[in-house]
């Protein structure tokens, strides 16, 4: 059991690092950029393989990775096959490429779930009498479609948008039959529960694509909720509600996969392998988002750069984004450190 835990969060973390950085990988080899290492991990090598142009390694902890250009901050030897010697659109492409790999591979694992799973669709199944649903005019068998101005494919996306805007009044729009109706419905604070309801639970019918092209929409609902809950969750940490159990780091992240996968295990292989692919698409799509952020270090950070050279015509000091960079990344660091500390304190 110790050695499948092992193996599910390395196969988790390994996959979406690699692929990401394969991202950067080849759209820097496909614009003519030197790769002088490929690695996956971070820490001490513990084996490297020389290519003809590139050496690819394997370091001590499964954290991270990189896609190391020549020429990629500095660029002092003026060479074409240098990463600053390219076009800014070339650069913006590379740097993109390893957030648009994730997405990518989110989507890929998405159609996998769907096909094996179904998909979960908007239907209301119960009412609870007396609850503001009910109340408003919301029948069992509607279809939710719309929240304020948030359109829904998945029911999980009701809960999460109830969860992520404190329960506050909205406008639900519902599909019956040809008909679109909106309803306006406060929830209303449950006491058995100790949360804000409005009153519905979903229908037990779990839907699957009948066609390829309703497989592939599946996934796009599936990648569409896991990036839209990355982004919604970010701005409700930025709203105040930050804690320091609010984020959780590599450490909290392989104890709830070894927590979630031994849990499964007497389920099958079948049902170990479905767990993992959801865990690849969270966090494939998470890993996709964060590197968008306008953050120093970040490959959003990068970008907004590239997109400040893009615009004006000229580039920043190359100096002065390097050491933007490498604050930003000794930043970062602190911050893992932190994140890492209480997940060891939380789990003890």
């Amino acid at each position: 059991m110790i050695l499948l835990k092992i193996f599910a969060a390395v196969l988790i973390f390994g996959l979406i690092i690699i692929i990401h950085e394969l991202g950067h990988f080849l759209l820097a080899v496909s614009f003519g950029v030197k790769v002088n290492e490929f690695s996956f991990g971070m820490g001490p090598r513990l084996f490297t393989i020389h290519g003809n142009l590139t050496d690819y390694s394997l370091k001590l902890l499964p954290i991270g990775g990189s896609c190391e250009m020549k020429g990629e901050l500095e660029d002092e030897t003026g060479d074409e096959d240098s990463f600053l010697s390219k076009k800014a659109w070339q650069r913006f492409l590379i740097v993109l490429a390893g957030p648009v790999f994730n997405f990518i591979l989110a989507f890929i694992v998405a159609i996998i779930m769907v096909t094996a799973l179904g998909s979960d669709r908007p239907t209301v199944g119960i009412l609870k009498d007396g609850y503001p649903a009910q109340e408003a005019g919301v029948c069992e068998g509607d279809e939710i479609i719309r929240i304020n101005n948030r359109n829904i494919h998945l029911y999980r996306e009701i809960n999460v948008y109830n969860a992520i805007h404190d329960a506050a009044p909205m406008d639900i729009t519902v599909k019956r039959g040809e008909e679109q109706l909106t309803f306006h419905i406060v929830p209303r604070y449950d006491e058995e529960t100790g949360r804000k309801l409005i009153g519905i639970q979903a229908s037990n019918n779990t839907t699957f694509p009948e066609h390829v092209f309703q497989t592939i929409e599946y996934a796009y609902y599936e990648v569409r909720y896991n990036i839209l809950l990355a982004i919604d969750s970010i701005g409700y940490l930025l709203s105040g509600h930050f804690t320091k159990d609010s984020v959780m780091g590599p450490v909290g992240i392989v104890d709830t996969i070894s927590d979630t996968v031994e849990e499964a295990a007497p389920y099958g292989a079948r049902v170990v392998l479905l767990t993992i692919a959801d865990f690849v698409l969270l966090f494939s799509s998470n890993l996709g988002v964060m590197n968008l952020l306008p953050v120093p270090a970040l490959d959003g950070g990068r970008l907004l750069f590239i997109l400040y050279e893009m615009i004006f015509r000229k580039p920043v000091n190359r100096k002065v984004e390097s050491i933007i960079h490498m604050i930003g990344f000794a930043i970062l660091m602190i911050l893992m450190l932190y994140i890492a500390f209480n997940d060891v304190m939380r789990i003890i």
